[in-house]
């Protein structure tokens, strides 16, 4: 009973197959083997992911069964993400820069017919069809230049090269035909779809001769055919009007428009009248009125009205930045989205419900009030917008955070209109478990993740001043840390990205910053080495690690004196001497010995830094600490010259006194001496609290 039921699903399944368009999970190379097999052409589907209409197409038409009787039986049929995988070489070989495009190609690869645009079943077929019966392009071309096409071939040519998508041809062989053509001749249904392709203006001359001329139309083209025309050129107009702020004078037409409306019979006249009103409304910057006619006429308009209706709203009210209106646009949004059928628009105005909601809050940004990352993530999916998550705790710096960041008005306005945002407490629910997945260490870290869930980006350090600037890098594919590490766990290692993968690391503190540096230094040669361009990789942070720069810049420093100016090469190179001789007092177990320090001392002579007294003087007193020595007479000596400021005394204090507990008072004495030299208020306010003087 069990293999029964098994085999009859598994009929059902074949039979939902068939009854729709078979797209062949094959590449293009397989799929032209397979056609050749078959003596078939390859019928290719090219769309992406963000494309709407791709998606019209696929949920509507190719899942018809007419559509499958005629192409699972015409052709092997396959589709292509074109920015995935073979899809940009399949761009790059047949011209596809529009989607979707279907392009018909024979098995040897031979480009048979290219058809660009969303459109019917019936009309993708007629147009399969037409191309596949006509001559090539570069034949009619040929034809063209050499002027041996008659009336009815150019009009062939026409019409290929529009199908194709050539349009700036198709325009000028479309002109070049229409002057050509007798008044007799226009009214010939042959011309009827050129003639259709230039009545786009309700005031064209093309439009007043469809008019003029509308029940010999309606008899030879179909009523239907007809009004569609006339339609059209009503909503093409109107929607110019309400999604674009056009100049003045363009809206000088409206009052025509609504009196033709008012007195001819045209299809959708209601719809039609209410779109001129909201043309009135955003002619007069009226965010409420139009606001006010679009709640009132939600049920006039069919989905696709609505989705022009909706984006022109996006746009109007967003300009104004008024958070009431937005607000209301939000709310008319999401109730309107319910009504709508066609799943392409409901997403639309869906995304402008959701996005307005976000922007029309108080100052600051908007947290999303979800159960999950999981809904977060769809929520991305939905809207095609990346994820801001917010790792926080209870802490101080997470509150101060929240009240002097994400309630600023440029910050909401930024994060609100580019990013889905979400806080996540690292020490409650999901937190813990996303905070490792996630790689955060520490709370107070913003991670970026692409609609897909994988991480784009981070931001440390989020009080710095730039983070705005610093979250904008999100969308740049040199600066995106996450962008940058996928393509470095893949194996790049050319000189250019690994400076900008460093970049990113240094701005976030990554621990692997110093490894890359290292493996970037030893790929460089000698003259990308003293290069500005690779200066960040002297920095005394990656001298941890390895010596290896260290020591080439301080071999090398006076070609890099010449490369970059003396000031800027000797304030780093005297930066890693401090830090290398502080080390020797912050550490007690720093493996640098007093011959490490004398060769230090000569290099700073040799190469006459500036300030190299300071630098000699401090290397002298870690010396005397290095030798163990305690007594404060000879550190006074040492230091003698030296910027008080510059005077390593709390480390020789607390070290010196650990070894020697009796010295106290004499170190109590020099610090006195110390704090009555200083002149800066803060080192002598520090100083008093270190040695409790009052």
């Amino acid at each position: 009973m069990k293999r029964v039921l098994s085999v009859f699903v598994g009929l059902l399944c074949s039979l939902a197959l068939f009854a729709q368009t078979n797209f062949q999970e094959l590449s293009l190379e397989k799929a032209r083997e397979k056609a050749k097999a078959e003596n078939k052409p390859v019928f290719l589907d090219c769309y992406t992911s963000w494309c709407g209409p791709c998606r019209m197409m696929a949920n509507e038409v190719f899942t018809q069964e007419a559509a499958g009787d005629y192409f699972n039986k015409n052709f092997v049929c396959v589709k292509t993400d074109m920015e995935k995988g073979e899809g940009p070489v399949i761009g790059k070989q047949y011209g596809v820069d529009a989607y979707p495009t279907f392009l018909i190609i024979n098995p040897d690869g031979k480009l048979m017919h290219k058809i660009v645009g969303a459109m019917s079943l019936k009309e993708l077929i007629e147009n399969v069809e037409c191309g596949l019966q006509a001559n090539s392009i570069a034949e009619y071309e040929a034809s063209y230049q050499a002027g041996k096409l008659d009336l009815a071939e150019q009009m062939a040519y026409w019409r290929l090269l529009s199908i194709s998508g050539e349009v700036v041809k198709a325009q000028t062989v479309g002109d070049e035909l229409w002057g050509k053509l007798s008044e007799k001749d226009k009214l010939n249904s042959t011309y009827w779809p050129l003639l259709r392709s230039r009545a786009q203006s309700v005031d064209g001359e093309e439009m007043k001769f469809v008019c003029a001329n509308r029940d010999y139309f309606e008899k030879e083209v179909g009523t239907e055919e007809v009004g569609k025309l006339i339609y059209n050129s009503f909503i093409t107009e109107l929607n110019m009007m309400i999604v674009y702020q056009l100049p003045a004078k363009k809206y000088e037409k409206i009052p025509a428009i609504k009196d033709l409306l008012e007195n001819n019979d045209v299809p959708r006249k209601e719809a039609l009248l209410k779109m001129a009103e909201l043309a009135e409304a955003r002619k007069n910057y009226d965010e409420k009125g139009y606001l006010d006619i679009l709640e009132a006429n939600l049920n006039v308009w069919e989905d696709s009205e609505k989705r022009t209706i909706f984006e022109g709203a996006k746009l109007f009210i967003s300009l104004a930045n008024g958070k009431e209106q937005t607000r209301r646009l939000g709310e008319i949004a999401l109730r309107a989205q319910e009504a709508v059928k066609d799943e392409v628009v409901k997403e639309g105005i869906m995304k402008i419900g959701l996005t307005s909601r976000r922007m029309s809050g108080d100052d600051g940004v908007y947290w999303e009030d979800l159960p999950s990352l999981k809904d977060v993530l769809e929520r991305a999916s939905l809207e095609g917008r990346c994820v801001c998550l917010y790792f926080h705790n209870d802490g101080q710096t997470s509150r101060l955070i929240n009240e002097k960041l994400f309630s600023r008005k440029d910050v909401g306005d930024y994060m609100n209109r580019f990013f889905i945002n979400y806080k996540i407490h690292v020490g409650e629910g999901e937190g813990p478990k996303l905070a490792r997945r996630s790689g955060v260490i520490v709370p107070n870290v913003v991670v970026v993740l692409d609609k897909d869930g994988d991480v784009r980006h981070r931001v440390t350090n989020l009080m710095d001043s730039n983070f705005i600037e610093r979250m904008k890098e999100t969308f740049d594919n040199n600066k995106a840390i996450g962008v940058l590490e996928t393509r470095y766990n893949m194996g790049d290692r050319k000189p250019e990205f690994m400076l900008q993968y460093l970049t990113a690391l240094i701005k976030i503190a990554s621990p692997k910053a110093p490894l890359v540096a290292v493996e970037l230094f030893a790929a460089l040669d000698d003259e990308q080495r003293v290069s500005p361009e690779f200066w960040v990789l002297y920095h005394p942070r990656f001298s941890m690690i390895s010596s290896d720069m260290k020591n080439y810049l301080f071999s090398n420093i006076q070609e890099f004196r010449e490369k970059l100016g003396a000031e800027k090469v000797d304030e780093l190179v005297t930066y890693q001497i401090n830090s290398d001789l502080n080390q020797v007092l912050y550490n007690a177990k720093a493996r640098t010995s007093v011959e490490d320090i004398d060769r230090t001392i000569q290099f700073i002579k040799q190469s006459k830094l500036q300030n190299s007294g300071q630098l000699i003087c401090l290397a002298n007193i870690v010396k005397l600490f290095k030798n163990k020595v305690c007594s404060v007479k000879d550190y006074k000596k040492a230091s003698k010259g030296m910027k008080p400021e510059g005077i390593p005394f709390a480390d020789l204090y607390a070290n010196i006194l650990a070894m020697e507990p009796g010295r106290t008072e004499e170190w109590n004495a020099w610090g006195k001496e110390i704090v009555d030299s200083l002149t800066d208020p803060q080192y002598i306010e520090w100083y008093k609290k270190f040695l409790n003087l009052k």
